[in-house]
């Protein structure tokens, strides 16, 4: 029967990812003799405890802030790489300096049309089934890097509703020119470095220290020039 049990959290430890101490922990159980069957079968009972806590907590984490009260926003320290297209530029967000701690997945506030769609009528009308790789949840709150400062909460068609209550960011420097690829109503906008694969032409974008819906749509840039990325966290 311990022989059993060992391996069962030896399988245990492989699917949630144990630590070596807890493991360690509770492979002794498995090897406690058989004349000392009352502890056996209390430090089984207290395993048992361990390996569904680490269930819980693996099923958990894999909700990102989908399971939180909020998620949070940041703005690149950087300008982008413009010709990365969207899965590009998600991992620049991903691997940026300025990412919050703490872990968590963060993708580009940025469309292109055909991979990422936020709304193909003004402002979602249609409802999320508009959306395509979106990146913002419905009827969920967002907050700074800080974690504390609200930007706003969006609506049931997983847009904001400008005004928001505060900027995503107070201001970055040397710029606070954002890239989005999208109209003020978040729909699509043509101009996006030809879906984010050129540093030829220009590219709709916002600024980040607004609470207007310049945030997504202010004019177009050169996609030479220096802008930076709003990441959303997943």
């Amino acid at each position: 029967m311990h022989m059993e049990l060992a391996n069962h959290l030896n399988q245990v430890w492989k699917t949630f990812g144990l630590t070596g101490a807890i493991i360690a922990a509770l492979l002794t159980v498995s090897c406690t003799t058989d004349d000392d069957d009352d502890s056996a079968t209390l430090l089984a009972g207290s395993a048992l405890v361990l390996v569904q806590n680490a269930t819980s907590s693996s099923s958990s984490s894999s909700t990102g802030c989908a399971g939180s009260g909020h998620c949070l926003m940041f703005v690149t320290n950087a300008a982008v790489t413009v010709t990365t297209g969207i899965a590009g530029l998600d991992s620049q967000c991903q691997s940026n300096a300025s990412k919050p701690s703490g872990g968590g997945t963060y993708k580009a506030l940025i469309v292109d049309g055909t991979n990422r769609i936020a709304c193909t009528t003004a402002n979602c009308g249609g409802g999320t089934a508009e959306h395509t790789d979106w990146v913002l949840k419905p009827n969920k709150e967002y907050r700074r890097a800080d974690g504390t400062t609200v930007i706003g909460t969006t609506s049931a068609n997983g847009v904001f509703a400008f005004p928001l209550t505060n900027s995503v960011d107070p201001g970055s420097v040397p710029t606070n020119a954002m890239r989005t690829g999208m109209n003020n109503d978040w729909t699509s906008n043509a101009n996006d470095c030809t879906n984010w694969s050129t540093t030829g032409g220009v590219a709709a974008g916002g600024v980040n220290n607004v609470t207007s819906n310049a945030l997504i749509f202010i004019g177009t840039s050169g996609c030479t020039n220096s802008d930076r990325a709003v990441c959303v966290e997943q």
